[in-house]
C-alpha cells in the first residue's frame, strides 16, 4: 500500500512541474539542450553543446522525434560553426513550429527524472527512517521550490542530481555486499552520472571517502556472485575486492560514455567530416599557446624579423583573438613565406608539446590515444578551461571569481523556512534517539550503531559537492546546488522522530504527553504551511525568496539569472500588458532565448530595448549587402519591413553588390517617457572595461558614456544637417560600431539609474516594471552621473 501511495504522490507531482510550467517560455539553456539533442538522434552528429549531458539531453529530444516539426537546414554557416542558439532559434522561432508544444513535450519527459529521483528520496528515507519518515522525505521533495522550478527543465541540472545520488547510494551498497545486480545497477547509475553532467568527476573523492568509511567500519564483506559466496574478514581482502570491484566500474562506465557517443571517436557524423567545426578550437581549449606568438620565439633573422612584422601591421584585424581563422591564415602564410623548414619543425614541435595544466594534459593524452569519444573529452576540457571565470552578480556586486558565499547564501534564501526548520527538527531528533538508544520508532539498529553510519553516503554526496560549489568560480545559479537538496530531505526524514514520540506518549502523564506530542505538531505544521507557501507563489517556482531576502519583491538585489530570471516571463509579459494596457510607449529589455515576437503581438506596440542575446531587438544600425540586379528593390521592400530605418548610405563592393547603411530613425533611437519593463538579470548589468566588469557607476563609465554620446547625438536630433555631417565623418562600419556601442553605454547608464529606485510594479518577480517621464528619461541619460 505504502508504495501505491508514494506513486500517487509523485504522479501528482509531475502534474504540478508540467503545469506549473505551461505559462513559462523557454529558459536560457533549454533551447541549447534540446537542439543539441535533437541532432544526436537525427544526424548521429555531436558538435553541439557538448559540454552538458548527452544522456538528458537524448531524452528530451526524444518526444520530439516522431513529430513534423521541421529543423533548420545544416546547410549554413551556423552548422558549420556549430552555432547552438542560432540554429536552436531557428528551430522553435523560425520554422513555422509550434514552440509551446515541442516545449510541453521535452519538459513532460524531463519531469520523469524529477520523478525518479523523488521515488529514490521515499525509498532511501524510508529505509533509514522507517515509513513515517520515508513519507516527510517525499513530501518535502514534492513540495520543495527549487525541485519544481527545475525538476522539469529541459536542463541537464535534474538529471545530475538523480545520478550523483544513485550513483553514491550504488556505490554504498556495492561496498556492503557485492552481488552481480548491485554492481551492474551501479555501473548503471555512474555511467549515467558522467554522461548527465560534466561535474562527473566530483564521484570519485566521494567514492574515496566511502570507501574509507566501509574499512573504517571493520565489518566483514561478503561476495555473491551467482552461485559463489565469498567472505572478506580482513581489511586487506576487502581492499582487493574493492579494487576489482573498482575497475569494473571503470570498464563498465567507459562503455556506456562509448556507447552514448555511438561507439564513435570523432565528434563529426561520416557525412560531416570536414564540414565544420566545433565552436572552440581544441588548441583553445586545452590552453595551448597562440601559434603566432612561438613564432617571436624562434630565432629569426633581421630581414624575418621585418617581414614578420610587416605582416602584422598589414593586418591589425589579427591582433584580437587567439587561435581565429585569420590569425590561422595569417600563421600559415609565416609558415610558408618566411620560415626555413627548420625552423616550421621547431615549430610543430614547440605546438606538439603537451599543455601544462595537469587536467589539460590527461585530456591531450585521452585525445591523442583515443581513450575516449572526442566530443565528451572536448566536453569535460571545456568545463574546466571555462570554469575559471564566468560573469556573475551576488549582492550589488559583479565578478568574474565568484564569491565564497554565494551558495551559502543562496541556499539560505532560496530554501523556504518550513525546510530550514524541518533540518533543526531532524538533527534535534538525530540527538534523541541516539542519547537513548531509541528503536521503536527506527528500523534496524539505534542511531549509534546503525542509522547514523548508514546516512554516511548523504553527509559525504552533500560535504562534497558544496565544497566543490563553494570553492569554485561559477556563481550563476541556485540551480547548482540541485545535488544537494536530495541528501538534505533524505535526512529532514529524521524528523518523524517526533511524530512517533505521539504513540510513546500514550502512557504517560497528562504534562509529559502534551510536551511530547508538541514537536509532532510542529512538524506536521511545517509540511501543511510549506504546502500552503508552495500552493500561493505557483507557478512561479523559480523567483521564490523566503523572508531572509525579503521576499521575491527585492530577489532581485541579491540574485538573479538562473536564481531568478532566466527569460521564462514572457507569457507573463503579454497577460501584465493585456490586463493593464499601459498608456504611452511601452519598451522592453529581456534577458533569455525565447522570442519576443512570438509572445507580443504588434499592436501592443513594445519597443527592443538592448538585451541579451536579443535576437528580436533591432540594433541602431545596419549593414547590407544586395545583389546588383534585384537591389533596389529588394532595399525598398527591406525598408517597407522595417520602417524605422532609413537608408543613409550607398556604395558598390568589388563584386557588383550593392553596399547600404541603414541607421534607426531619430524618433526610433530617441527614448521617451511610457512603461519601461526590464528583466532583473538585465537591470544588473554592468559595463566591463579592461580589466572586467565595473561593479558600479564610476567615472569611466560616464567619460566612455559621454563620449559616445556626443558622437551620435546629431543621430538623434531632427536636423537633416546635423545628422548628414556625422554620417559623413565617419565610415558605415564606423558608424556601425559607435552606434551600437552607445546603445549599451546608454542602456546601462538608464539602469543604473533605475537600481536608485524601486520598481513599480513586477511581472512574476522576474521583470521589474517602471513608469518613467519624460524628465525621468531625461535625468536617467542627461542628468547627473547615478551613484
Amino acid at each position: 500500500m505504502a508504495p501505491l501511495i508514494a506513486g500517487l504522490i509523485l504522479a501528482a507531482f509531475w502534474i504540478c512541474l508540467i503545469s506549473g510550467l505551461r505559462e513559462k517560455c523557454l529558459t536560457y539553456d533549454e533551447i541549447g539542450h534540446v537542439t543539441a539533442g535533437f541532432t544526436y538522434w537525427r544526424f548521429g552528429d555531436y558538435r553541439l553543446d557538448p559540454e552538458n549531458g548527452n544522456l538528458p539531453q537524448r531524452l528530451m529530444a526524444l518526444p520530439l522525434l516522431g513529430s513534423s516539426y521541421r529543423f533548420p537546414s545544416t546547410d549554413q554557416e551556423a552548422w558549420r560553426r556549430s552555432d547552438i542558439w542560432t540554429l536552436g532559434y531557428q528551430w522553435f522561432y523560425g520554422l513555422g513550429n509550434d514552440p509551446d508544444a515541442m516545449t510541453r513535450r521535452g519538459r513532460a519527459v524531463c519531469g520523469l527524472l524529477a520523478v525518479a529521483l523523488g521515488a529514490l528520496v521515499w525509498a532511501w528515507s524510508r529505509h533509514l527512517f522507517g515509513l513515517r519518515g520515508g513519507f516527510l522525505s517525499l513530501l518535502l521533495f514534492v513540495l520543495c521550490p527549487a525541485i519544481l522550478a527545475n525538476g522539469a527543465l529541459m536542463t541537464s541540472d535534474t538529471a545530475g542530481a538523480l545520478f550523483f545520488l544513485a550513483s553514491t547510494g550504488g556505490i554504498w551498497a556495492v561496498l556492503h555486499r557485492v552481488t552481480t545486480w548491485r554492481v551492474l545497477a551501479s555501473i548503471a547509475a555512474l555511467g549515467g552520472l558522467f554522461v548527465s553532467k560534466m561535474s562527473a568527476p566530483l564521484i570519485v573523492p566521494v567514492a574515496v571517502l566511502l570507501v574509507g568509511f566501509r574499512l573504517a567500519s571493520g565489518r566483514p564483506l561478503p561476495v555473491e556472485i551467482g552461485w559463489w559466496r565469498w567472505m572478506a574478514d580482513r581489511r586487506s581482502r576487502q581492499l582487493a575486492v574493492i579494487g576489482v570491484v573498482a575497475l569494473i566500474h571503470l570498464i563498465g562506465s567507459w562503455a556506456l560514455v562509448w556507447g552514448c557517443y555511438g561507439f564513435r571517436f570523432s565528434t563529426l557524423s561520416q557525412d560531416a567530416q570536414g564540414q565544420g567545426s566545433l565552436v572552440c578550437r581544441w588548441e583553445v581549449v586545452l590552453g595551448k599557446p597562440d601559434p603566432l606568438a612561438l613564432v617571436e620565439q624562434l630565432p629569426l633573422n633581421g630581414e624575418q624579423t621585418r617581414a614578420f612584422q610587416q605582416v602584422r601591421q598589414a593586418n591589425p584585424q589579427i591582433e584580437s583573438g587567439s587561435w581565429t581563422p585569420l590569425r590561422m591564415e595569417t600563421f600559415g602564410a609565416v609558415k610558408r613565406d618566411i620560415l626555413t623548414p627548420a625552423q616550421n619543425r621547431q615549430l610543430e614541435r614547440m605546438l606538439a608539446a603537451p599543455p601544462l595544466p595537469w587536467p589539460a594534459r590527461l585530456s591531450d593524452f585521452a585525445l591523442h590515444h583515443k581513450l575516449l569519444p572526442e566530443a565528451f573529452l572536448y566536453g569535460l576540457t571545456w568545463v574546466w578551461k571555462f570554469s575559471g571565470e564566468r560573469m556573475a552578480f551576488f549582492n550589488g556586486q559583479v565578478g568574474l571569481h565568484g564569491w565564497r558565499g554565494f551558495f551559502p547564501y543562496a541556499f539560505a534564501v532560496k530554501t523556504p523556512l518550513s525546510i530550514l526548520a524541518m533540518m533543526l527538527f531532524a538533527l534535534a531528533a538525530a540527538l534523541a534517539a541516539g542519547l537513548r538508544g531509541e528503536r521503536k520508532t527506527m528500523p534496524a539498529a539505534c542511531w549509534r550503531q546503525g542509522v547514523l553510519y548508514e546516512s554516511i553516503p548523504l553527509w559525504v554526496l552533500a560535504a562534497v559537492y558544496l565544497a566543490a560549489a563553494i570553492f569554485g568560480n561559477i556563481n550563476i545559479g541556485h540551480r547548482h546546488l540541485l545535488p544537494v537538496y536530495a541528501p538534505f530531505i533524505i535526512l529532514c526524514g529524521a524528523a518523524a522522530f517526533w511524530i512517533g514520540q505521539w504513540s510513546v506518549a500514550g502512557g504517560a502523564s497528562p504534562g509529559v504527553a502534551l510536551a511530547r506530542r508538541v514537536p509532532g505538531v510542529v512538524v506536521c505544521s511545517l509540511v501543511a504551511a510549506l504546502g500552503l507557501e508552495m500552493w500561493r507563489v505557483f507557478p512561479n517556482y523559480l523567483a521564490y525568496f523566503n523572508v531572509f531576502a525579503g521576499g521575491p519583491a527585492h530577489a532581485y538585489r541579491h540574485l538573479v539569472d538562473s536564481s531568478l530570471d532566466w527569460g521564462q516571463d514572457l507569457p507573463g509579459v503579454r497577460r501584465y500588458l493585456e490586463r493593464h494596457r499601459p498608456s504611452g510607449p511601452v519598451y522592453l529589455s529581456y534577458f533569455g532565448n525565447g522570442s519576443p515576437d512570438y509572445y507580443l503581438t504588434p499592436s501592443s506596440g513594445v519597443r527592443y530595448l538592448y538585451s541579451q542575446p536579443g535576437r528580436d531587438v533591432s540594433p541602431p544600425s545596419q549593414l547590407l549587402e544586395l545583389p546588383p540586379a534585384r537591389a533596389q528593390e529588394l532595399l525598398a521592400e527591406h525598408l517597407r519591413v522595417h520602417p524605422d530605418y532609413d537608408a543613409v548610405g550607398q556604395w558598390r563592393e568589388p563584386d557588383g553588390r550593392l553596399g547600404v547603411l541603414l541607421v534607426k530613425k531619430p524618433s526610433a533611437l530617441r527614448l521617451t517617457g511610457g512603461t519601461y519593463l526590464v528583466s532583473a538579470t538585465m537591470l544588473q548589468t554592468f559595463m566591463i572595461d579592461a580589466d572586467g566588469p565595473v561593479g558600479s557607476w564610476n567615472e569611466w563609465c560616464e567619460s566612455t558614456y559621454q563620449q559616445f554620446y556626443r558622437t551620435v547625438k546629431p543621430l538623434l536630433d531632427d536636423d537633416p544637417e546635423g545628422r548628414s555631417t556625422v554620417l559623413m565623418r565617419h565610415s558605415p562600419l564606423e558608424l556601425q560600431l559607435l552606434l551600437n556601442c552607445f546603445d549599451a553605454a546608454r542602456f546601462q547608464r538608464l539602469v543604473a539609474f533605475l537600481r536608485q529606485r524601486e520598481p513599480d510594479d513586477a511581472i512574476n518577480g522576474s521583470i521589474l516594471v517602471y513608469r518613467l517621464t519624460d524628465p525621468d528619461v531625461s535625468a536617467a541619460l542627461d542628468g547627473p552621473p547615478p551613484r
